[in-house]
């Protein structure tokens, strides 16, 4: 183990780049995460761990979690309490932190399970919604999550943290053009949905999965595009009996997949 004193270390510097800047992520491959048990998670879930930063408190709070991650790590650092502040996206850290590969991204969408459940997102914003979602889909048994390029990354800090390690385990694929795609996965036998709070579209409670479907949820201020709403032969909405008009993007996302599970009669 290897002690860091310097905020000024390269590690630390490296580290502290992937907590702030998508762009670094993207060039480098790699993600950052903070937290014993979603560090722990990760390892776990076969990711390969590049550093493990770690306070002598962490050590051995966290020690069950730690004591796989540093067999795992190709480099382990102790690091002081105000370098773990320096690095950290949250207000109060535990301490402990991991540079990992990025999980692979599977960016062919014929490979899709024509008889599986899958969620598409399209230009969510808000990091927190995407993690929450792919907690929710992981809990559920979805088979995948379908990201467009304009969505937020689920690899940022706070969306690693909503999902709760959710992207290490389920399968994660990259939408170039969701019109297209959809379009294809139709001309397949599936059936691509789109989520519309518009009259005219079916009740979702009241709607049979017995074939691989892939429910399409949008932008949390201006829904789906008009061309993928477009795309996707069946449009489905959630019953609003209340005076709200709307719902908020994850807490739409969990009731849609959950009517999707529930009523799968495919597997």
């Amino acid at each position: 183990m290897i002690k860091i004193t310097s905020k000024d270390n390269s590690a630390v510097r490296r580290a502290m780049r992937l907590m702030t800047s998508s762009r670094e992520r993207r060039k480098s491959g790699l993600i950052i995460c903070e937290g014993a048990r979603l560090c722990g998670d990760a390892a776990e879930s076969g990711v390969s761990v590049e550093e493990l930063f770690c306070t002598p408190a962490a050590l051995e709070k966290y020690s069950d979690y730690l004591e796989g991650l540093i067999e795992k790590a190709q480099e382990v650092y102790e690091i002081s309490d105000e370098i773990a502040r320096k690095i950290s996206d949250t207000e109060t850290t535990q301490g402990v932190f991991i540079v990992a590969k990025a999980p692979q991204v599977e960016s062919d969408l014929n490979r899709l399970t024509t008889t599986g459940e899958y969620v598409l997102l399209e230009n969510l914003q808000d990091p927190a919604n995407v993690g929450a979602i792919f907690r929710t889909a992981e809990a559920l048994g979805l088979d995948g999550i379908i990201l467009t390029e304009g969505c937020a990354s689920c690899f940022s800090p706070k969306a690693l943290r909503a999902g709760m390690g959710a992207m290490f385990r389920i399968p994660i694929f990259l939408s170039k053009d969701a019109p297209a795609e959809m379009a294809a996965a139709a001309r397949r036998n599936m059936r691509p949905m789109a989520a519309v709070p518009r009259e005219g579209a079916s009740d979702i409670t009241g709607i049979r999965f017995f074939r691989g479907a892939v429910m399409c949820i949008g932008n949390e201020g201006n829904g789906l595009s008009d061309a993928l709403i477009e795309a996707c032969p069946e449009k489905v909405t959630i019953p609003m009996n209340g005076r709200a008009e709307s719902l908020n993007a994850a807490t739409a996302a969990a009731i849609l997949m959950w009517e999707m599970m529930r009523g799968y009669t495919g597997r």
